[in-house]
């Protein structure tokens, strides 16, 4: 039996000197399947009008990207995130920083009433690119089920099905 084993099967023990206890990491996996359903609830990924989004869209996409941001960061400050998943999810969080750089409020040409169509839409789009490789890499990594709504950014396949 190999040490992981034991060590999921036994939570502590005592003597009379002292008990230890322990929890064990959650598997990589399982912060994986968290990331994935995390983000499938992120309308800014998924919704399907990219071209002349609202303004107040635009604030609520930007408040969204800025959210995923922080919680990329806190999975991240976790202790057994590995590296294969610590990797994609650095990718995906920079590709936050670079969609906020790009149109977020910190932004030298932010403007309340009128953020360029083009650009928000070409940053909107790079975005989606981004987290729809890493999530495509996650799910064949960690052999996650992806929800139909992140299918929807994950890259053509350039195989035809006929």
């Amino acid at each position: 039996m190999k040490v992981l084993e034991i060590m999921r099967r036994i939570k502590g023990f005592s003597t009379p000197l002292g008990g230890v206890d322990w929890d064990l990491p959650i598997p990589q996996g399982a912060v994986a399947r968290k990331v994935v359903v995390y983000l499938e609830d992120r309308r800014v990924l998924t919704m399907t009008r990219i071209g002349m989004i609202a303004v107040e869209a635009r604030e609520h996409c930007v408040a969204s990207v800025q959210e995923i941001r922080e919680t990329l960061t806190q999975i991240l400050m976790e202790p057994d995130t590995g590296d294969s998943l610590t990797e994609s999810l650095r990718a995906m969080r920079a590709a936050c920083r670079r969609f906020l750089n790009t149109v977020g409020p910190d932004h030298a040409g932010w403007d309340r009433d009128h953020i360029d169509d083009a650009t928000f839409g070409a940053a909107l789009g790079e975005l989606r690119a981004v987290f729809g490789i890493q999530i495509g890499i996650i799910a064949a990594r960690y052999k996650i089920d992806l929800p139909e709504e992140l299918e929807t950014i994950l890259p053509d396949s350039d195989v035809d099905d006929e």
